[in-house]
């Protein structure tokens, strides 16, 4: 007992990670930074690919109404040069550019985060042009996205301070491929919402309702022939035209009154002996 007795078990603070607890957090980090890139470049030439796109950008933000109209302009130049940044930052293969990279993104998406919050507070209803057209207006999905994203890029960037055992290159691809799948689905989460959930696109739409068929009073039965009361077939007295098809070709169809009215009533019509009878007369 010279040497100080027996030794009690280690402390749960003076454990160190095991290889494969650091191999884990590097392959998480590197999907993590797959994932945020391929959000933020998807991002950044949806918005500057063209200048009709960022002029759409710049007008879809006085609808959100978090930022002065004086400064629209400005601010989404500064959005959409600091996607781009976060996209280079992302590629380098250093790990102060890839802490960099992951801190401007999660500084970014708290922005998006907090302004999405607001937008929806005011119910201005004004759309998401995040990733080029708007697909719906913005709501709790947007504002969950922005929150989640913001929460894996502050925990990957703190995670890749931490000692990191070196990865092999079959995990790498397998965890990069993994992150740009993950990020892929977030850029499309508006069209998955709407092929998924109730939308207003499964409904009927109004040109085909507009374009039904109506069966109008009168017919009866699925011939499609409509059957005149008696009265529309008599008419009315003093000329008033039948309604409904001519149930009888041919057949002078003007009214009673009116053949009265002319003198013609009960008059055959003259035959050909008729007129040899008054010319001899």
């Amino acid at each position: 007992m010279a040497n100080g007795g027996i030794r009690g078990p280690p402390s749960l603070s003076a454990r160190t990670p095991t290889s494969i607890e650091r191999v884990a957090v590097q392959y998480l980090v590197i999907a993590v930074r797959a994932m945020i890139g391929v959000v933020f470049l998807i991002a950044f030439l949806s918005k500057s690919a063209g200048r009709g796109r960022f002029a759409a950008f710049v007008e879809s933000l006085p609808a959100m109404g978090v930022v002065p109209p004086r400064l629209v302009g400005p601010a989404a130049a500064a959005v959409v040069t600091a996607e781009g940044a976060v996209c280079a930052l992302l590629i380098l293969p250093s790990d102060g550019a890839t802490v960099a990279g992951l801190a401007l993104a999660a500084g970014l998406l708290s922005v998006f985060a907090a302004a999405t919050a607001r937008t929806i507070r005011r119910g201005t209803g004004a759309t998401c042009r995040c990733f080029g057209a708007p697909a719906a207006p913005l709501g709790r999905r947007h504002l969950v996205r922005n929150v989640l994203l913001t929460a894996v890029a502050a925990a990957a960037g703190l995670m890749t301070l931490t000692d990191q055992a070196p990865a092999t290159a079959t995990g790498a691809l397998v965890a990069a491929a993994a992150g740009l799948v993950s990020g892929a689905l977030v850029t499309v989460l508006d069209d998955l919402a709407e092929l998924f959930g109730p939308s207003m696109a499964r409904r009927i739409p109004d040109s085909t309702r507009a374009h039904t068929i109506r069966r109008p009073s009168g017919i009866s039965g699925t011939s499609g022939r409509k059957h005149a009361s008696p009265d529309q077939r008599r008419g009315a007295r003093g000329g008033t035209v039948f309604a409904g098809p001519d149930p009888h070709p041919g057949r002078d169809q003007t009214p009673a009154g009116a053949r009265r009215a002319a003198g013609g009533e009960g008059r055959r019509p003259a035959t050909l002996g008729d007129r040899t009878r008054r010319a001899g007369g």
